[in-house]
């Protein structure tokens, strides 16, 4: 007995407009037993490299054998290619315009292949919304068993857009980068666990983080030891070093988003 079917969607349409609704119908007509997951609709619009991140920290939580739809597409109707991409297990549909560039980046096994067959697409199709025409039914064909090589050949150039990397410096500090705002005003990071652990059994004592060229706190184990109203860093539940205020909207009343520079050093370490 083939398992239920599950999807998910990630889109920067918002709930304003009916956009994301729409997908669901067109994907449950085509496969009425599927689990729809709305995974994200709130990605600023054609935020592509945020949107690449979020799918990078999400795809754990799910089974082999997801399928992911991931429209943010500012290049819609144009010269970009529509792709399915069989990475680790699970599926993704999406544009080829960078979207799964993080997913790329620590893929062990993938292929990809360009969405040709328009026998699986819905017709006649819109200029200006292919997440209803094309990646909408390819998941709905995809979710009612169709095999993926039906849906187009194997390529090997995907879109890759370049991967902010924290690095080393010189003086054995970690030089890292925010990559997103949650809604709470936290600022997620590109600095994993593993290198903070390395920087932690390299210096020793506590790690002192810095935005910019301010200095928000030490690393802590949560929210909580730090006082409400105060700042600080915790290894947050994305994989990720995460910066955030107590009770507060660190962002907002820092001024930091996507692109601004993090600094992490031991107490040793100035």
């Amino acid at each position: 007995m083939r398992a239920k079917p599950l999807v998910t969607l990630l889109t920067d349409f918002g709930a304003r407009d009916p956009f994301a609704g729409i997908m669901k119908g067109v994907i449950l007509g085509i496969c009425p037993d599927a689990s729809l997951v709305d995974l994200c609709h709130e990605v600023p619009a054609h935020d592509v490299l945020g949107a690449s991140f979020l799918l990078q920290t999400a795809v754990g939580a799910f089974p082999a054998g997801t399928i992911h739809v991931a429209v943010v597409d500012p290049g819609v109707g144009g010269a970009r290619r529509p792709i399915l991409a069989e990475i680790d297990g699970q599926m993704f549909v999406a544009p080829d315009n960078g979207l799964l560039s993080h997913l790329f980046a620590f893929a062990g096994r993938r292929r990809v292949r360009h969405l040709v067959a328009r026998e699986y697409w819905r017709h006649p199709v819109s200029t200006s919304f292919h997440g209803r025409d094309i990646f909408a039914p390819v998941a709905g064909h995809l979710a009612a068993g169709v095999e993926p090589a039906r849906f187009g050949p194997e390529i090997a150039d995907p879109a890759c857009l370049e991967i902010p990397r924290p690095r080393v410096d010189a003086a054995g500090r970690i030089q890292g980068t925010v990559m997103w705002v949650d809604r709470f005003g936290n600022c997620i990071t590109n600095i994993a666990h593993n290198e903070v652990k390395s920087l932690a059994d390299a210096g020793g004592g506590s790690i002192q983080v810095y935005a910019g060229e301010r200095r928000l706190g030490t690393l802590v184990g949560c929210f909580g030891e730090v006082p409400p109203g105060e700042t600080g860093a915790i290894l947050g539940s994305a994989g990720y070093v995460e910066l955030f205020c107590n009770q507060g909207d660190l962002a907002r009343r820092w001024s930091l988003a996507p692109g601004d520079r993090v600094l992490l050093e031991t107490a040793e370490g100035r």
